[in-house]
């Protein structure tokens, strides 16, 4: 039987999926989408919130690309509030607590799989787009034909933490890619992560973790401080003005010592003290018991009791993430104020996943080695819906300027079916450290890989002054015409609105940018050294072994992602510059 043939085959619809088939989808490709189950399209398995310093700042870029997460973040959105609001605009961030529902229902609209009239204002919706359920059986790398009979030009892989998940909950382990909304255990993933290791991928093992949820109905908010949203905001998308939701406030309690006596009384009973996780967890994100026994000087912590909707009785405590037994979570969590009653819906659990080490993979996020094969979100050791969603829109972009190549030269030889895109979107997305936060992201994962699973801040950023909210659609809206991502109408309409406000933010930092914009100029120069695939660094003098073998597994696109690296001295660069210039003299001779 003749394999259905699709131009990008996504593996996975949670943020970074979504984004993939959306993006792929929008350049022309036909998409085929793959999921479990249609209540995972959309799902936010965490925390019901979007935004926060660095993260709004990828979500205004995702907006600029024409991306689904702002406009959906819009219309699902319950409290907002501008965090650093004293602080200058580079640092000022955007959060909204989301209604869980009302987002999946936003997603799947701005998908085009439920009613066409949330659609974004002025753009097509998404004809080529096909969702598959189907759990993935067999994969096939080089000749990308998935389950034996769905082939595509390129594949997208986007498995969250799904690949060898792993839940602990005290003693009690679960084989699962997640806990869903109804109290079930998804079955992970074992298939890819074979075909991974098999195909010479590394494999790591990361971890991150989740809080017990609440019913509302058993918690006392008479004494408890209220965090209500901000009356009048800034949006994600510059398309939200139709979507007004009602809001709700969020509450902020706090441990007390006799929560952390608890903590530390039954530290054995913790999979994370007592040897049974050997995953790495989120060093911003620490779960309670890391936050009692790392910082034994505070007496207490922060606890946000934020709302999981506006219809639901559940309450996320935020800042009570944990692994430990549903018996030590009870006793523990009746020593909060207002929480002294308080019935668990489903207590918390951390999950051990597997990642790949990102280093293999190119600034497209395709991998080095198999052509065509692209991966995004916490596969490449990521955490976060925005750092996910931001990766999963590059990947799904490129997936489909590398199909239009491939169906090109395909058609030229008579071999394939008629290509779905047009010649204009050939070109790839390559974002880089000056001109976005997403190229700072990608730019971090595959140079100098992760240790821990990787959270965007804005200090991570060198030029964070000349790449803010703002200013997002002037810095990528003409990259996302080009490449077909949003319409010239688009463009035009969201700069005229956003000019006023970028310009004033520019005279702020004046001085400052424009020193930026020399050092930019002098990075550009090094970024432009392109730095051949098959560099011999073995055959270069001066440099270690160690640092050798680094280089060729890292395999550096530029001389400037190479000054990144760990151990690189600047002497080690100008022997790498020296060589390539002697190549390039050598082939222009």
């Amino acid at each position: 039987m003749k394999n259905q043939q699709f131009d990008v085959i996504v593996i996975g619809a949670g943020h970074a999926g979504v984004e993939a088939a959306a993006a792929a989808a929008r350049r022309g490709a036909s998409v085929a989408l793959f999921t479990k189950s249609e209540m995972d399209i959309g799902a936010m398995s965490c925390n019901p919130s979007i935004g926060g310093p660095g993260k709004s700042q990828l979500v205004s870029e995702i907006d600029a690309l024409g991306g689904i997460m702002p406009v959906a973040a819009d219309m699902a959105g319950i409290h907002f509030r501008t965090l650093n609001a004293s602080h200058g605009p580079a640092t000022r961030a955007l959060r909204a607590q989301i209604d869980r529902t009302l987002y999946r229902a936003a997603v799947k609209n701005l998908l085009g799989l439920n009613s066409p009239s949330l659609t974004r204002e002025g753009e097509f919706r998404l004809p080529l787009l096909e969702v598959i359920y189907e759990s993935i059986e067999t994969l096939d790398l080089e000749n990308k034909i998935v389950n034996g009979k769905y082939a595509a030009r390129a594949i997208v892989i986007t498995t969250g933490t799904f690949l060898g998940g792993l839940c602990h909950r005290g003693s009690e382990k679960i084989k699962s890619g997640r806990l869903t909304d109804d109290g079930t255990y998804q079955e992970p993933d074992v298939n890819i992560s074979k075909t991974l290791k098999k195909a010479g991928f590394s494999l790591i093992r990361l971890k991150t973790g989740t809080p017990a949820r609440l019913y509302r109905d058993s918690i006392d908010f008479t004494n408890l401080e209220p965090q209500p949203g901000d009356e009048n905001h800034p949006w994600f998308s510059t398309e939200c003005s139709k979507f007004k939701v009602q809001s709700s406030n969020c509450y902020i309690t706090r441990t007390t010592e006799e929560t952390h006596d608890v903590i530390r009384d039954n530290i054995h009973d913790a999979p994370m003290y007592n040897g049974e996780i050997v995953g790495i967890g989120p060093r911003y994100c620490p779960s309670l018991e890391d936050k009692v026994m790392r910082f034994p000087e505070h007496l207490s912590h922060h606890v946000f009791l934020e709302p999981e909707g506006l219809n639901s009785d559940l309450i996320y405590p935020n800042g009570l993430s944990t692994s430990m037994s549903a018996a030590v979570q009870d006793k523990f969590l009746r020593t909060i104020p207002g929480l002294e009653n308080v019935r668990v819906a489903r207590y918390g659990y951390a999950i051990e996943y597997d990642a790949i080490d990102a280093r293999v993979l190119k600034s497209t996020l395709e991998s080095k080695d198999i052509p065509g094969i692209f991966f995004a979100g916490q596969i490449n050791g990521t955490s976060g819906y925005e750092e996910a969603a931001s990766q999963g829109l590059v990947a799904g972009a490129n997936a489909a300027a590398y199909a239009a190549v491939i169906g090109d030269r395909l058609q030229v030889t008579g071999n394939s079916d008629t290509c779905h895109l047009s010649p204009v979107t050939y070109h790839e997305l390559k974002l880089d450290r000056t001109n976005s936060m997403i190229g700072v992201l990608i730019d971090d994962i595959t140079t100098l890989g992760v240790d821990e699973p990787y959270r965007m801040f804005t200090s991570r950023a060198e030029y964070r002054l000349s790449i803010r909210c703002d200013n997002a659609i002037f810095r990528l809206g003409t990259i996302a015409v080009e490449l077909g991502l949003i319409t010239r109408e688009q463009f035009e309409k969201i700069s005229n609105q956003q000019s006023a406000i970028s310009n004033e933010n520019d005279k702020l930092y004046a001085g400052y940018i424009a020193r930026q914009m020399r050092e930019i100029e002098s990075y550009k120069k090094d970024q432009n050294i392109k730095i051949p695939g098959d560099f011999d660094y073995f055959s270069l003098s001066g440099l270690t072994n160690e640092l050798r073998e680094k280089l060729h597994r890292t395999r550096p696109e530029n001389i400037a992602s190479l000054s990144r690296i760990p151990g690189i001295t600047p002497a080690g660069i100008m022997v790498v510059l020296r060589r390539v210039r002697d190549k390039e003299s050598k082939r222009v001779t």
